[in-house]
């Protein structure tokens, strides 16, 4: 299992990279918020939040922004660094485990909630991410929402000249084939949206991007007009 360093707060100077990493989130968050609006999930008080593969925790703390208790969220990682990097960026009552997807501490219909972040383009094995729905489909209450943010098939092509991302091997989903959701067969899709474009955005002249051309690009990315390498699905548990 490869362990992934995640970058503390305060490790790098600030930096345009800064900018788009929080404007990918914009693009997430907003969409997560509508949806779960549209659902008429409005006071996440009592609800259970669970982020497996949470990385550095940034998407779990999302939901205690929304009003989700920081008790009622927990993060499961493989790496107890990741762990312990969790517990110190995040609320002391946030609950960050050590275990794997493949196999969930957790009882049977204990979360309400569940944001998967990348955690399916890490295996290439159809077998495990078949196991990791079905401890999805375990943990998760019958009314329960899935979130799956993860790689589509556009990242390949966006990122070919970057060798550093293209070595690590990751595992993409054909967003209007279907794919990822042929292998999550406990779950039925309701919604699936181009999340981000890519880590970076420029201007025509290679320029970086300023503030001021982001609403341009987050309009784009809704039109479809810019190719998006991570997807959002957004899935119901499958009822008996």
């Amino acid at each position: 299992m490869t362990t992934y360093r995640y970058t503390l707060e305060g490790d790098m100077p600030l930096g345009k990279s800064d900018l788009f990493r929080l404007f990918n989130n914009y693009r997430v968050y907003k969409y997560i918020i509508e949806l779960l609006v549209d659902l008429d999930i409005t006071d996440l008080s009592n609800y259970r939040i669970l982020e497996p593969g949470c990385g550095d925790g940034n998407k779990l703390r999302f939901f205690t922004e929304l009003r989700a208790k920081p008790e009622n969220c927990y993060g499961l990682e493989i790496s107890s660094n990741s762990v312990d990097l969790c517990k110190s960026l995040s609320p002391n009552k946030m609950q960050f485990i050590q275990g794997s997807a493949l196999d969930m501490p957790f009882e049977d219909e204990f979360f309400d909630i569940v944001l998967c972040s990348g955690l399916f383009g890490c295996f290439n094995n159809e077998k495990d991410i078949r196991v990791i729905s079905s401890e999805l489909s375990r943990v998760l209450k019958k009314s329960g929402i899935l979130f799956v943010l993860d790689l589509n098939e556009n990242f390949n092509s966006i990122y070919s000249g970057n060798a550093h991302v293209m070595a690590k091997g990751f595992n993409t989903f054909d967003s209007k084939g279907g794919e990822l959701e042929a292998l999550l067969e406990e779950f039925t899709v309701i919604s699936i949206i181009p999340a981000f474009a890519c880590e970076h955005y420029g201007r025509f002249d290679r320029t970086p991007a300023q503030v001021i051309d982001l609403p341009r690009i987050d309009a784009s990315i809704d039109a479809g007009e810019r190719l998006c390498g991570y997807t959002l699905w957004t899935f119901f548990k499958k009822l008996e």
